[in-house]
């Protein structure tokens, strides 16, 4: 399948960013509104409820799927693809099972609350169906709630990665690797200044009857057969 340009994958990867705050924050706001909002009398509660209906019905459920179509599209058009990096995999089994999970269920727990809160309001929080329902929503906003911040942040790491290991390894063998100098015009290679074997620099070509003198040897006498330099 052709893949999108690095234009058409920029586009993608914001709605995907978008689906998924949207996402993340719904579900914030459902999770303090269980945890937090108590109502204790008909009139609160049917706020309550009505709040959290609408935040599932325009925020969550729209953003889960909004986020798992643009994941789609990512796995697909892009290298990213669905099962070369164990991340991207552990992200797909996660995301579908939290959508399928709220769909079927977190969100037909919290309908029949609104509903039996409608019918009753005054005996709702008695219900036995609305105290079940309300402990299981309670018992899974939690994971939920988690679940969200280990897909953001597996998506920033990208944890368990291949190439990012690969990548450590170049960089450790550049650091312990020794350039090697470039080959002079005779083909033997220069040796760096103050390596040890190097050879000792020679003063002087003996071209105008001057032998060449080596440091750390003895210099020779300018004098006897030869003429003292003017």
């Amino acid at each position: 399948m052709k893949k999108l340009s690095t234009t058409g994958r920029a586009w993608l990867k914001g709605f995907h960013i978008v689906c998924t705050c949207a996402w993340v924050g719904a579900g914030v706001c459902m999770f303090l509104l269980n945890f937090v909002a108590r109502p204790d009398n008909s009139h609160d509660l049917y706020v309550v409820m009505a709040a959290l209906t609408i935040i599932d019905e325009w925020a969550v459920i729209p953003a889960a799927v909004g986020s798992l179509l643009t994941g789609l599209l990512i796995s697909l058009l892009t290298p990213w693809g669905f099962f070369k990096w164990r991340w991207v995999a552990v992200k797909w089994g996660l995301t579908i099972a939290m959508t399928l999970f709220g769909i079927f269920y977190l969100s037909p727990w919290l309908h029949e609350m609104a509903a039996i809160t409608v019918a009753d309001p005054v005996g709702a929080l008695q219900n036995k169906t609305f105290q079940s329902n309300r402990l299981l929503l309670s018992l899974s906003s939690g994971p939920m709630f988690l679940s969200m911040l280990f897909l953001v942040f597996i998506s920033v790491i990208k944890p368990w990665s291949t190439r990012v290991k690969r990548r450590h390894a170049a960089r450790a063998a550049a650091l312990h690797e020794v350039p090697e100098s470039p080959p002079s015009v005779d083909g033997n290679r220069r040796r760096g200044h103050g390596q040890l074997g190097a050879p000792s620099a020679q003063i002087g070509d003996g071209g105008d009857g001057v032998p060449g003198w080596q440091p750390g040897g003895v210099q020779p006498q300018i004098g006897g057969d030869h003429q003292r330099a003017a």
